[in-house]
């Protein structure tokens, strides 16, 4: 239960040292709001933000065929 009521506990200061390729990637009906992933993406220098429709926390088992596809085209431009 505490993983869901105060974590991730992540300063988003501490995201601008990330330097890798980055694919943020959420679901639109999960339990973590779009906003938080929109703050993540816009803490980490180039990141791109996928925020998935129709999906939730599973957004892999979900929704395979787009998140391969999006992940395919991450990479491909990477």
């Amino acid at each position: 239960m505490r993983l869901w009521t105060s974590e991730p506990n992540l300063d988003p200061a501490h995201l601008a040292a990330v330097s890798a390729p980055k694919l943020i990637m959420s679901g639109d009906r999960g339990s973590i709001p779009p906003a938080h992933s929109l703050l993540i993406a816009a803490s980490i220098p180039g990141a791109q933000l996928a925020i998935v429709p129709g999906a939730g926390h599973g957004l892999i088992a979900e929704r395979p065929e787009l998140i391969s596809t999006l992940i395919r085209d991450f990479l491909a431009h990477a």
